[in-house]
């Protein structure tokens, strides 16, 4: 289902996932401290989902103009690879959002989880890319760790939707994370179904 270049990738901003570049022209030249110095150390606390969540965040509070954080929405669903048809199933849409959404979760062989999505929506469609951007690839207690909270930098609000738009962050993040601990039970269960007890 997912390429092997995508399981198998040393670090989480070398995914094949987003391959191609964020287009430069749609939004003005952002300034951002260059936080990519501050990459945290594997001896440091702060784990890889945590330090993009900084990242996107950044990006996205950089953007005064709430039309501007819109186009990067934008061009981060342009990003987006496109989603099996086999994938766009009712057991994979996501609830409660205004347009429609498809979620595919899956935990590698490594036990990373990895996340594909799609949407009729652009907007919408930006939204799982970011998210997809932040979580693809981390540890289940990562997924889980985020909280709706963390995404507030990223509010993207054209007036009169402002609402909408933070319903589609909510749902498609707990539907991640409802997943994640479906699979994380599921995986446990296995494992102690293969033990035997004497």
């Amino acid at each position: 289902m997912y390429p092997s270049s995508t399981l198998n990738s040393p670090a989480p901003f070398q995914s094949s996932l987003f391959t191609k570049p964020i287009a430069a022209h749609r939004t003005p030249k952002l300034k951002i401290t260059n936080i990519q110095t501050k990459r945290p150390s594997a001896s440091e606390t702060v784990s890889t989902t945590k330090y993009r969540l900084q990242l996107l965040a950044s990006e996205f509070s950089s953007l005064t103009e709430p039309i501007d954080r819109v186009k990067r929405l934008l061009d981060y669903a342009a990003v987006l690879p496109a989603l099996d048809e086999s994938a766009r199933v009712q057991e994979n849409r996501v609830t409660g959002c205004t347009t429609q959404v498809w979620l595919d979760v899956v935990m590698d062989e490594k036990g990373k989880m990895r996340f594909r999505a799609d949407s009729d929506s652009e907007i919408s469609k930006g939204f799982c890319s970011c998210l997809i951007m932040v979580l693809d690839g981390s540890e289940p207690e990562e997924v889980l760790g985020v909280k709706t909270e963390d995404l507030t930098e990223m509010n993207v609000g054209v007036h009169g939707k402002a609402v909408s738009r933070v319903n589609t962050w909510h749902n498609v993040l707990i539907v991640m994370q409802k997943r994640t601990r479906f699979l994380v039970t599921e995986q446990k269960q296995g494992a102690l179904a293969g033990c035997s007890f004497r």
